[in-house]
């Protein structure tokens, strides 16, 4: 009964998502002043243009090179506001609570300034990589990606894209040439290494890890290629079920794949149902919406929900993973506030013991649960509402 309850106060709980919550960017204090536009330059009276050219004949700036001068800032501002509303449209679509695929009207606004830039701007970084960007990780527009990386080389996105092409390509090399450069750039922090660390080690023998953001799905990649943990977990990532490439890996590694673009809290509920026998788990960063319809099927393991259609005992694999084998480093040592939320993740398997301690009437195992319970709870800023759970049992 207890872990249907854990179940319902997760779904009442913030979810913390690393790596998810991206920025909008800044609106720029400094834009450039408008300039007149091409449109007004050409319905300029051609006498009074005459008389113009022969006052400047003199000077070195022509009326020619100022039109040109004005077309290219203007085009130069146009092309900065259409980055911004690009980058605002993806950091929407990537922060949506119920599915990773872009809505329609959203999708629509990231292929019209796609094809503004194709026009405008078509050896820019920003039109490759946005046309690479907006495919949704489509392979086939590999090049334009090429070509922005060999622009902007140095550009964290633009590794983060590498990275998930050669992922999901099946270049294990590559890939960890990328996360290699993001780790060294600290874009995947220490604290997030540490975190994916337990995150695997949650999961069964053989089993398959489902990832929801970005620094879950980079952390325990990144732990698998260079640290060879845990590589008997598939790794399986929301985000990349986008690519048809990706969907055909996974078919190839005999998962059943619906025919659908769609990639919503409904997709993951029939993937779970339609591949247990892959022993599912879930990353406890996903959000909560994705939980709601497959509730009664979760069980709290470490840091993952496992999925189950029968009854499961929990117990035992949560007494066994806090005391021998997590290494719950950010529970005792969380120096940013993401590492302080993400330690808030471990209460959830320590409430659950706490419960069968107390129902055990293992009096000294439930003081000493309560203390990590307490401690955890300080440092993650939800003590109050733990003390409340606790009250209830």
């Amino acid at each position: 009964m207890f872990e249907r309850i854990l179940i319902i106060l997760t779904l009442f709980c913030s979810s913390f998502l690393i790596g998810q919550v991206e920025k909008n960017p800044p609106a720029t204090n400094n834009a450039s002043v408008p300039m007149e536009s091409e449109k007004e330059i050409i319905q300029q009276d051609s006498s009074s243009l005459q008389l113009y050219f022969k006052a400047s004949k003199n000077k070195k700036v022509t009326t020619d090179s100022k039109i040109s001068d004005s077309k290219k800032e203007s085009t130069s501002s146009t092309v900065q506001k259409k980055s911004v509303e690009f980058s605002n449209v993806k950091a929407q679509s990537s922060i949506q609570r119920t599915q990773k695929t872009p809505t329609a009207d959203k999708q629509a606004k990231m292929d019209e300034t796609v094809d503004y830039l194709q026009t405008a701007a078509p050896e820019s970084f920003e039109y490759h990589f946005y046309n690479y960007v907006a495919g949704n990780y489509d392979v086939s527009r590999f090049s334009s990606l090429q070509k922005a990386y060999q622009l902007q080389p140095y550009n964290q996105e633009v590794q983060l894209q590498m990275a998930a092409y050669y992922w999901i390509t099946g270049n294990s090399s590559k890939t960890l040439e990328f996360l290699n450069l993001l780790v060294k750039s600290n874009r995947i922090s220490s604290e997030t290494i540490q975190y994916s660390k337990d995150i695997l080690l949650s999961v069964q023998e053989k089993g398959t890890l489902i990832t929801h953001g970005v620094d879950d799905s980079y952390g325990c990649l990144y732990l698998q290629l260079n640290e060879n943990l845990r590589t008997d977990v598939t790794l399986i990532s929301l985000d990349f079920l986008q690519s048809e490439a990706y969907k055909s890996n996974l078919k190839s590694k005999g998962y059943f794949i619906q025919n659908s673009k769609l990639i919503d809290v409904n997709y993951l509920k029939k993937f779970t149902a339609d591949n247990e026998i892959k022993l599912i788990s879930i990353s406890l960063t996903t959000p909560k919406e994705y939980f709601q319809s497959i509730q009664e099927q979760l069980y709290v393991v470490g840091l993952v929900f496992e999925f189950h259609s029968q009854s499961f005992n929990n117990y035992y694999k949560n007494e066994y993973l806090w005391n021998e084998v997590l290494e719950k480093k950010i529970t005792n040592s969380a120096q940013t506030e993401k590492a302080k939320s993400l330690s808030s993740n471990y209460l959830l398997m320590l409430l659950q013991l706490r419960d069968v301690y107390i129902n055990q009437k293992e009096n000294q195992k439930v003081k000493e649960i309560d203390k990590e319970i307490d401690r955890i709870s300080i440092q993650s800023k939800k003590y109050e509402q733990v003390q409340k759970i606790k009250k209830k049992y």
